[in-house]
């Protein structure tokens, strides 16, 4: 099987509109050239990306300049791929390269939903904040997920609440009340407990299922912590940086961020939280895996 009979495909177009797809095979056999790179973390800025694309024609470049273009990456092997990334445009350029004509596409998950959505609500007295973040998660026009124990303590509003704002500012308020984390991965805004996984599902990371090398140790420093302000102790202090493991392995798009995974090896053993993850493909050559680094879970 060459190279794994790596799959890759693109698609572009407007928003909520018709698109073009690439990257299957054409009648000669082969298939046009991608490579992506993809940046996800538990931090409420956007996850970001490159994907480059050789000798898109005229028509697809005309798509790439339309306002907030729509960008969707799928990977995998052979029948079996899925979805690796999701967003708006930010910034493309197409240069010469040799013979070839190449096209860099930057993009950013759910840049126009956090940029243009604003929101003018009111709710009365006893009113709980998972209501107001099921209304944030529908007015910005995304699903809503959350931790076994995100909605488990939350707020109620004795005095009643509203607010008139932009949507961002007002999770992020909310956020502080509640002493929760909020990210958006893969066009679905998460809320979760710091340190808690999204689910109970369970993934293996062990030489067997695509573990590459051994785990290597890393420190995160306090600019790393959730939320995108650093790890804070109890009294809104910064604590000390974190200690994590960094593992690589072959890709596999179903572990995200904040994914529950159990890992096998000589280094460490355990149970683990996905804090962030990179992805790196190119269905020509080079790397096809992903680079998580990996929280230890407690108790």
């Amino acid at each position: 099987m060459t190279l794994f009979d790596r799959q890759a495909r693109v698609l572009i177009g407007e928003g909520g509109g018709a698109g073009f797809e690439i990257g299957a095979a054409a009648a000669n056999g082969i298939p046009i050239h991608i490579k992506f790179a993809f940046e996800k973390a538990d931090v409420e800025s956007p996850n970001t990306g490159k994907v480059t694309v050789w000798n898109l024609s005229k028509e697809h470049l005309a798509d790439l300049e339309k306002q907030d273009c729509v960008v969707i990456v799928k990977a995998g092997y052979g029948s079996n791929i899925s979805q690796a990334f999701s967003g708006t445009v930010t910034h493309a350029s197409t240069s010469k390269e040799g013979a070839d004509q190449m096209t860099e596409i930057e993009v950013a998950d759910s840049m126009v939903e956090l940029r243009d959505t604003n929101v003018s609500l009111s709710y009365a007295e006893g009113t709980k904040t998972d209501v107001i973040y099921q209304e944030i998660a529908s007015q910005m026009g995304l699903p809503f997920s959350s931790s076994a124990n995100a909605l488990g303590f939350l707020t109620e509003l004795s005095n009643g609440f509203s607010f008139v704002g932009s949507a961002k500012n007002l999770l992020k308020r909310l956020a502080r009340m509640d002493g929760t984390s909020w990210s958006i991965q893969d066009g679905i805004l998460q809320l979760t407990k710091p340190g808690e996984p999204i689910s109970l599902n369970c993934y293996e990371l062990n030489a067997g299922s695509g573990l590459i090398g051994s785990p290597k140790r890393v420190s995160l420093s306090a600019s790393s912590g959730s939320g995108g302000g650093g790890i804070s102790d109890s009294e809104g202090g910064t604590q000390a940086a974190q200690l994590g493991w960094e593992v690589t392995y072959l890709l596999n798009l179903a572990i995200g961020v904040n994914s529950y995974v159990h890992v096998t090896s000589q280094a460490v053993s355990g149970y683990f939280r996905v804090q962030k993850v990179s992805i790196e493909g190119d269905n020509y050559e080079g790397d096809w895996q992903c680079k998580a680094t990996l929280m230890e879970l407690k108790g």
